[in-house]
């Protein structure tokens, strides 16, 4: 995919404990296989950051928004860090959500491929990365709170899309994550969803499993983990990245 400009994707729910940070770490590991992949890290609570560590370059995620900001590569993944100074964004000028974009098009042809964690809420940063977004995943718990917030989110991109006068975003799907098949309520919440809102369902889940805590305790993707359950972890993840990858037409 040498020499094409850089797709972006942003993982996004207005709810917190979503399983968005895994994603987004899992995405990066799996796309710098074979992809230049950048991922920044716009949650405050840097878990991401921590995480993907050793991919961490010299750029701080804050100064994407400052001013435009090239990421000097370290590598198949680079990570841009996540630092409390991110807070302040949200006090900034709106100009600053143009910045931000105008940041990632200047890294456009450095890349193959961004993903971007965003904060759980409609933010300055989360408006950013929608002006920039190619396209959005928003994974989903199976409880109320979660769905409620898929709403709002399906109206921000839409008036973001308004706003700038910018295409309309590749929107792949709710992807319920951290989904609990031995949960009657969650299966009932899961058919339920299906039943309302089946095209806006992702083609696949990530499932409540120990090992993706373990994988962000051990800053290693869970297909690199050994056991049985490993292995169905990492199958059932890169499926979703597969998946990911062929809807935004990431060749080789």
């Amino acid at each position: 995919m040498q020499g094409r400009s850089m797709k972006t994707l942003v993982v996004m729910n207005e709810k917190g404990g979503v399983g968005k940070t895994n994603i987004v770490a899992h995405a990066g590991w799996y796309f710098s296989e074979r992809l230049r992949t950048l991922v920044i890290d716009l949650d405050q609570q840097a878990n991401l950051t921590k995480t993907l560590g050793a991919y961490v370059g010299r750029v701080e995620s804050v100064a994407l928004f400052d001013e435009p900001t090239k990421v000097p590569s370290v590598g198949s993944l680079t990570v841009t860090r996540s630092t409390r100074e991110l807070l302040g964004v949200e006090g900034a000028d709106r100009e600053c959500i143009e910045t931000f974009r105008d940041s990632l098009a200047l890294n456009a042809d450095d890349y193959d491929v961004c993903v971007i964690d965003t904060p759980p809420a409609l933010t300055n940063r989360t408006f950013g990365a929608l002006l920039a977004a190619d396209a959005v995943i928003a994974p989903i718990g199976m409880n109320d709170y979660s769905i409620q917030g898929v709403t709002e989110l399906l109206r921000a991109m839409k008036g973001v899309a308004q706003h700038y006068k910018r295409p309309p975003h590749l929107f792949l799907g709710l992807l319920p994550s951290i989904y609990d098949r031995k949960s009657r309520r969650e299966r009932e919440l899961f058919e339920s969803l299906a039943g309302e809102v089946g095209k806006l369902l992702f083609p696949g889940v990530v499932a409540k499993r120990d090992l993706y805590s373990r994988s962000a305790g051990e800053s290693d993707a869970v297909w690199n983990m050994k056991g049985a359950a490993a292995r169905d972890a990492g199958e059932e993840i890169r499926g979703v990245l597969a998946t990911i990858a062929q809807k935004m037409e990431l060749g080789e």
